[in-house]
């Protein structure tokens, strides 16, 4: 199982709050032809899915929670502002 740290569990819930258009909308982790993409979206049967303040934040789909199971997704400073990154255990491959 992915695990979301606090700091970017909230920045997830705050940037879903500004850019959702209604209230089924979720943030979706999926793969693509350029990597993994951020998206809003709906929720899917067997997606993986994160939780902050009692709701549903984030939905990865089946395959790509596989591949991230054992990471984590933080939040960190950069020179251009906030990111999101994952932090992989030794030997994961994502």
């Amino acid at each position: 199982m992915l695990l979301v740290s606090q700091k970017a569990a909230a920045a997830l819930h705050d940037t879903l709050d500004q850019n959702r258009k209604d209230d089924a909308d979720i943030l979706r982790i999926a793969q693509t032809d350029q990597g993994l993409a951020l998206a809003i979206g709906k929720e899917h049967d067997g997606d993986q899915l994160i939780d902050h303040d009692e709701r549903h934040i984030l939905a990865i789909e089946p395959a790509v929670a596989d591949a991230l199971d054992g990471a984590t997704l933080d939040l960190t400073e950069t020179p251009e502002g906030p990111r999101l990154v994952f932090d992989a255990p030794e030997g994961l491959a994502s």
